[in-house]
């Protein structure tokens, strides 16, 4: 982030014209699997980082355009109005994919939750 704030602060200085947006990412897997070893939900999780990380960007005075998370209705707007011009433009391919299954768990799961030595090998 503190990179990407001096760039973006350089490009600015260079008269360019710069949007500099960062935010939380909460759906991610990276938040799922630290929600699941600080035992709250990934909504919960996220509450508490994304606060935790504004203090730390305002102490640092990182110069975002905006700072927000992927559960904000208009991210959502715009990830489903991109996501649906691409489709409507023939860019979206459907595939099938092999993918581990946990039948304990009950879910499909992520590669960072594989772990180990691969027993085919």
């Amino acid at each position: 982030v503190l990179s990407a704030d001096v760039f973006t602060r350089f490009s600015r200085l260079c008269g360019e014209n710069v949007l500099f947006i960062c935010g939380t990412d909460d759906y991610g897997s990276a938040t799922e699997i630290k929600a699941i070893e600080e035992n709250l939900t990934p909504q919960q999780l996220c509450d508490k980082y994304h606060a935790i990380h504004d203090q730390i960007y305002k102490w640092f005075i990182i110069s975002f355009d905006y700072f927000g998370r992927t559960t904000n209705e208009n991210h959502t707007k715009i990830a489903q109005d991109i996501y649906l011009k691409l489709e409507q433009n023939g860019k979206i391919i459907e595939k099938t994919v092999d993918q581990l299954y946990c039948e304990t768990c009950e879910r499909f799961l992520y590669d960072r939750f594989v772990e180990g030595v691969c027993p085919h090998m």
